[in-house]
């Protein structure tokens, strides 16, 4: 089956909308099924939703129930490191709100196991997440990889720091915005008011949390804006569960979305959740602007279920198609800017300096750029990103 069906077929296995027909499937395209979904951290939730579906091959439904297994595991060693590096922070003084997975594994879903806590993304602020930063690694916490740039460029030019291990094993992510400053991305990207939503950040069992309205956003902006899809189809099921779980105001909502930015990014990612979750409550009546174009939205689900070793060169060549030479001088460049900040060039000295890595990387884009799903992948992503600017 060619990817872009099998594609649409994972996606609405991994839905509650429509069962697919999954009797043409060969063998080659349950393991494409069961990588992609591994890839993506799915099994545990489509071993929820098909524990009893007879059609799912017995194979791919062990190898399901064991990811489903390990993850119920993983959530308890998760949960606890993520109140002892909370308890940490503050305990120093900090005010860390956590974000994303945190609240939704304990609190949103049915049970933690269906939602994997791969990493914990943990906010400060810029003027205190290097103290926070500095006192974690102090306190056993290991930094990950080398910094690619100086941490004080960091600061002005990302959104968070480089991921740290925790001493239970956990990847976390201290971030000091929640979302990707003006002009770091090639689109436009919604920058939400980070001290209203610390005004309205609920506390549950000792961590604290941004407010439910303020997690929809967040989770929208990232899903679209910041990963132009490439952390694949389970935000999907965080805004069903959420919203399930929570109640929002949607006329407030779209009106801050209209004012914030970011209007028709949330549009196209709840539609996408309404064709792809039963009954979710989410309501369009409210000034929630025209729907996506049907180009956009076809792109999207194939966007979904990117491959994490070709990102790269698709956002590279992404990036070509729609900026042209200055699109490609600015990725060969090797460049992290913002908008109103002085740019700083990463660190290229291990990989033969600027030349070396700018030969190094066109290379890499080439080979992939062979496959034809990753050409159209390319494709994909300028069209969004152009999208994305015409709306803003």
């Amino acid at each position: 089956m060619p990817p872009g069906a099998l594609r649409r077929v994972l996606l609405d296995l991994f839905g509650n909308v429509r069962q697919p027909d999954l009797s043409r499937l060969a063998r080659k395209d349950w393991d494409w099924i069961d990588q992609m979904a591994m890839l993506r951290r799915l099994q545990p939730l489509l071993h929820a939703q098909h524990q009893d579906n007879p059609a799912i091959p017995a194979q791919i439904a062990s190898s399901w129930r064991a990811a489903y297994r390990e993850s119920a595991l993983l959530a308890l060693a998760r949960t606890a490191e993520l109140k002892e590096c909370i308890a940490l922070l503050e305990d120093a003084g900090f005010t860390p709100l956590a974000l994303k997975g945190a609240w939704l594994a304990p609190h949103a879903y049915p049970d933690p196991a269906q939602r994997p806590m791969y990493d914990l993304d943990v906010l400060l602020d810029p003027g205190t997440v290097l103290e926070g930063y500095a006192l974690l690694k102090r306190s056993g916490y290991a930094q990950a990889y080398p910094e690619e740039i100086p941490l004080d460029d960091m600061i002005r030019l990302e959104k968070h720091l480089p991921t740290l291990v925790g001493p239970r094993g956990a990847m976390i992510e201290l971030h000091h915005r929640m979302a990707d400053p003006h002009g770091a991305l090639d689109h436009f990207s919604p920058e939400p008011d980070e001290t209203a939503i610390r005004s309205r950040a609920r506390r549950i069992d000792g961590v604290s949390y941004p407010g439910a309205e303020d997690m929809l956003v967040h989770l929208i902006i990232h899903a679209a804006y910041a990963h132009r899809f490439d952390c694949g189809p389970r935000v999907l099921a965080d805004i069903d569960f959420l919203l399930r779980k929570e109640r929002i105001d949607w006329t407030a909502f779209w009106q801050r979305g209209r004012a914030e930015g970011w209007r028709d990014g949330a549009r196209l990612v709840l539609d996408l959740t309404r064709a792809n979750r039963a009954d979710v409550r989410i309501d369009l009546a409210a000034d929630s602007g025209p729907p996506p174009p049907a180009a956009v939205l076809d792109g999207t689900v194939q966007l979904l279920f990117q491959e994490p070793e070709t990102c790269a060169s698709a956002g590279f060549a992404a990036t070509v198609l729609k900026g042209g030479w200055k699109g490609l001088a600015r990725r060969v460049s090797g460049a992290r800017a913002a908008e109103g900040e002085a740019p700083a060039v990463r660190e290229m000295a291990s990989e033969g300096g600027r030349l070396g890595w700018a030969l190094s990387r066109l290379g890499r884009v080439a080979g992939d750029l062979a496959r034809s799903d990753v050409r159209r992948q390319s494709r994909e992503l300028a069209r969004l990103s152009s999208w994305f600017d015409g709306a803003a």
